[in-house]
């Protein structure tokens, strides 16, 4: 369950700090900051009926200011649209992870056509105007009304000159049919829905639904990465001659299973960039972790938000991902599998996961 003296330590004696919000003290003898506890939280932080999120794009995004989109724009969200973390980036994909992914990938690539696979309320493809030089950009989701708002909220954000917009619901890529993209961009769920969920109630971004025809690889099923493998199956006969896949991925499993499932599907991959993330709906998530992993599934890593803090502190996420094998190795003694994770978060402790960002262009 613990993996390591420093989480069965902290298992042990998290009871006993003083996780009073805004108290600045360390755990004693734990040097975990008073802003990775929490009260013990054990509800869901998926909203109900909300329907509509203004985001300050500097203050959500943090990469100054922008030039081809609004300062500050309003999105509408469906009752299944995932909830974008305005108030909290850290804890949010796209301002952590997608526009590390872009940024990263832009720098050394033109990209004029771009897709996002699952995009949800936009906020991904929003970035992605602003960063690339767009002529064309493609979304998908899996539900026609989430579709539907998202292009609302592109449209209304974008400034400038006009790109053309692409929106179909559908599985994975399926719903694009010809064309050439530049770059295919997904963060696919990972976690297969339990027998009594349905895919149509509520937000299901963590999770999909596990019943599949195609042939999946056992490393991809055995990891619960099997929609990052279809995907990259998908996107061979879209991308252009340059162009590539970028799987952004929570780094729950080894980096080493990672490059190999890219590999089972046809393509040479890096890891691009490596950063972190503070784990979102920690009680689904986490717990859905721990219910795949009991039954048979993973295993899973988490890490103690303060500790994956300092091993990032100073790194770039492109400088990380040069050294994502070391650090992943220097951080083996503090992870914390997926049934010890959620007994850490249901203490109060906040719990994160580190992130892989993978690139893969075809054999």
């Amino acid at each position: 369950m613990f993996v390591g003296e420093f989480p069965a330590k902290l298992a042990m004696t998290l009871q006993n700090c003083d996780s009073t919000v805004g108290n600045d003290n360390d755990c004693e003898g734990l040097n975990v900051p008073a802003k990775y506890l929490s009260p013990v939280i054990t509800g869901s932080e998926l909203y109900s009926d909300l329907n509509e999120v203004t985001v300050n794009f500097e203050d959500f995004f943090s990469i100054g200011k922008p030039q081809k989109v609004l300062s500050q724009f309003t999105f509408k969200l469906t009752q299944l649209t995932y909830l974008p973390k305005v108030n909290n980036p850290r804890r949010d994909w796209v301002a952590s992870v997608a526009v590390l992914a872009f940024l990263a990938h832009g720098a050394q690539n033109q990209v004029r056509a771009f897709v996002t696979v699952g995009t949800g309320s936009g906020l991904d493809a929003i970035a992605a105007f602003e960063i690339f030089e767009l002529d064309r950009l493609a979304i998908t989701d899996l539900h026609p009304a989430v579709v539907h708002a998202a292009v609302e909220n592109i449209r209304s954000a974008i400034l400038g000159r006009d790109v053309f917009i692409f929106a179909a619901a559908g599985d994975i890529l399926a719903p694009l049919v010809g064309g050439k993209y530049d770059l295919i961009y997904e963060n696919l769920p990972n976690i297969p829905l339990g027998p009594q969920q349905t895919i149509n109630a509520g937000q299901t971004s963590s999770t999909y639904v596990p019943c599949r025809f195609e042939n999946i690889p056992a490393i991809a099923t055995e990891n619960l990465l099997a929609l990052h493998f279809l995907a990259l199956v998908q996107a061979k006969p879209l991308l252009s001659s340059t162009g590539a896949g970028i799987s952004s991925i929570g780094g729950r499993v080894p980096i080493a299973v990672l490059l190999k499932m890219a590999s089972e599907a046809g393509y040479t991959a890096e890891i691009l960039a490596y950063t972190w993330k503070i784990q979102s709906e920690p009680e689904e998530v986490i717990g859905g972790y721990k219910k795949n992993q009991v039954d048979g599934h993973g295993p899973f890593y988490f890490y103690p938000a303060s500790v994956l803090e300092k091993a990032f502190h100073s790194l770039s996420p492109a400088v990380a991902g040069g050294q994502a094998a070391d650090i992943e190795k220097s951080l083996l003694s503090f992870r914390v599998d997926a049934l010890g994770a959620y007994e850490l978060h249901r203490n109060g402790l906040i719990m994160a996961h580190t992130v892989a960002i993978v690139r893969s262009t075809p054999l």
